[in-house]
């Protein structure tokens, strides 16, 4: 069971990965954020193509069970929860857009309140596809498959 959850986990990496290599095509369109920053057009490209590639590596390692997932996952999860706390932190302001796009709230405090649980439950997913394969990993080194 749990080398089956750390295979998912794995593939929905690798599927996530694609989504940085699209920014790569975007051009003035592309948005990313990398350590907090919300970068767009041009800025992206290189940190997209990075983060891309390492989520790619970390997939593939996951899904062959090779002795390097665990630090993978590992660094990745800590990339992920620092990305999600520095956003947090210092683009405050962006609950309220969030919340504008995702919810029917009219006022803005509903809707930043929407955008508040929206981005928690982004953050429950994204941390459970990396934190928690990374913790089943550690606890459980078979269920990397090596």
């Amino acid at each position: 069971m749990a080398r089956r959850f750390v295979q998912v986990c794995a593939i929905l990496i690798v599927l996530r990965s694609f989504t940085n290599f699209a920014k790569l095509f975007r051009g003035e369109d592309a948005v990313m954020v990398f350590f907090g920053q919300i970068l767009s057009g041009g800025d992206a490209g290189l940190p997209a193509l990075a983060v891309g590639l390492f989520m790619l590596v970390t997939g593939v390692s996951l899904l062959l069970g090779a002795r390097w997932a665990l630090p993978m996952i590992s660094a990745y999860a800590a990339f992920v929860a620092i990305n999600l706390l520095a956003w947090m932190v210092s683009n405050p302001e962006e609950f309220l857009r969030v919340g504008r796009q995702i919810g029917a709230a009219t006022g803005e405090s509903g809707q930043r309140w929407t955008g508040a649980v929206g981005f928690l439950g982004y953050s429950i997913i994204a941390l459970g596809t990396t934190a928690v394969p990374a913790w089943v990993l550690w606890k459980n080194p078979s269920a990397s498959g090596a």
